[in-house]
């Protein structure tokens, strides 16, 4: 066969199947690609792995000392030159195929946590500082003041102690009034107590005569009185007796009642009407004041009697004199001193123990004490001792201790307990309840000063000791 024969054979040949070289062509081609392709990793693979910028700071000491294989082998791979580029990829082909990289030592705290996935890609590690505990805060039963704690049955709303301090009573919601003997209270794991049961009411408001207990009721709106007994009765088996019964005739909640020993006479103040009623201790009504204050927060006696003073809804103090007949009763009640100089409402008053003294406490946070041995009948204004501002906010209860040498006060917002010194008004300690704890509604001295009770909406009893004598 001739030459120019054969090469057009070929040519028809490779007309005819040019397919059979083409497919192997695109095949090595696409082959060549995908083994390229699978060679160039992105930079961010191998930065990803790396520790964060502030685990990096903080140990960089501790790199330069003693270098980890780990952040070499990152710091390496990462901070590639344009000059070096094709070294920097065979170096991450190499650690890439040969070898997987491994997870850089962590270097923050997590809490005995086994969940590494904070140890190297979390964007904000916490640090050993960041993690370290703060100390708790003391419970009530750590509190240096704590003396004892006990259930007092339902939501309590006063408290008073017998003169002679044998009796601890407290009243609330629950339709009977509390008497604990207070000296089992302190000494025994299990107190001696009675009840003065109230059928089908509850007390608002109680205090302490000369062996008597009075108390207002709720929702009779009555005066009742009871006679406490130094042993039981043979007939009834009770510690008591139960004594007068008068109506009210008011149109508005009691928010005290006052009287003492040495009284010849009884005291209720009701809120809204601003009304004052005088009784004597039989329950016979003596006098009936409007002091016109529109709303009466509470009244306070001296323990002789003589003075009594009202805190309002006005920023008057209104103070009153009982001036008694020959044979010792009472004859009228005047207006005799005001406490001028509030800018805003008083929420809380107390004398002292001689009836010298008066303290208040007002809606601005101010706590006043002031002189009343004034001569007032020569229209003599009492001295104001000091001005303070409470340190633990708005006082709305305040009350002197018997020896006259502190006094306590409430904040019922922020459920705290301060107690000052009475010559100055400086905090010598402060109870901070918090807000996880009910609101406290009452306080009170025990004859010899030596513990403060507390009691609220908690329906528990909280026995304090006086910070001076511990």
């Amino acid at each position: 066969m001739e030459f120019d024969e054969i090469i057009k054979f070929v040519q028809l040949k490779f007309e005819n199947n040019v397919y059979l070289i083409t497919i192997p062509i695109l095949l090595l081609v696409v082959t060549v690609s995908f083994i390229i392709s699978s060679f160039k990793k992105p930079a961010t693979t191998v930065t990803a792995t790396s520790p964060p910028l502030t685990s990096s700071l903080s140990n960089k000491k501790n790199k330069k000392k003693n270098p980890s294989p780990t952040l070499q082998s990152t710091v390496t791979t990462t901070t590639t030159s344009t000059n070096t580029t094709t070294t920097a990829k065979s170096n991450q082909q190499k650690q890439h195929v040969d070898t997987p990289i491994p997870s850089p030592t962590p270097t923050t705290v997590n809490n005995n946590n086994n969940n590494n996935n904070n140890t190297a890609s979390s964007p904000n590690p916490i640090s050993i500082s960041q993690q370290t505990q703060q100390p708790q805060p003391l419970t009530i039963q750590e509190h240096k003041l704590f003396f004892k704690i006990f259930r007092g049955g339902d939501v309590i709303d006063c408290i008073k102690f017998s003169e002679d301090g044998k009796y601890l009573s407290f009243c609330g919601t629950e339709r009977l009034i509390r008497m604990y003997l207070f000296d089992t209270l302190i000494n025994s794991k299990v107190p001696q107590s009675f009840n003065l049961q109230l059928p089908f009411d509850n007390a608002t408001c109680i205090s302490w005569g000369n062996k008597t207990l009075y108390a207002t009721l709720n929702e009779s709106q009555k005066l009742v009185s009871f006679n406490i007994l130094d042993q039981k009765s043979l007939q009834t088996g009770k510690s008591y007796e139960d004594g007068f019964s008068v109506n009210l005739e008011i149109k508005s909640k009691i928010k005290s009642i006052c009287s003492s020993s040495q009284s010849p006479y009884i005291l209720t103040c009701s809120g809204d009407d601003t009304i004052l009623k005088i009784f004597n201790l039989k329950g016979q009504i003596i006098q009936t004041i409007n002091n016109g204050q529109i709303k009466n927060y509470m009244a306070a006696m001296t323990q002789c009697g003589r003075f009594f003073a009202i805190a309002s809804f006005s920023s008057e103090v209104k103070i009153y004199e009982c001036i008694k007949k020959k044979d010792g009763t009472v004859n009228e009640c005047k207006r005799v001193m005001s406490l001028t100089g509030y800018k805003t409402c008083i929420y809380s008053i107390d004398f002292s123990k001689d009836g010298l003294k008066i303290i208040t406490s007002s809606k601005d946070g101010s706590i006043r004490l002031w002189n009343l041995n004034v001569n007032y009948k020569l229209e003599v204004d009492p001295e104001c001792t000091y001005s303070i501002t409470s340190e633990i906010g708005v006082i709305e209860i305040i009350s002197i201790s018997p020896d006259c040498t502190l006094f306590a006060g409430v904040n019922q917002t922020t459920n705290a307990i301060g107690f000052f010194n009475l010559s100055n008004g400086n905090l010598i300690d402060s109870i901070h309840l918090g807000n996880n704890h009910a609101k406290v509604n009452s306080i009170a001295w025990s004859p010899d000063s030596k513990y403060l009770i507390s009691g609220g909406n908690d329906k528990l009893l909280y026995i304090w000791s006086n910070p001076k004598k511990l």
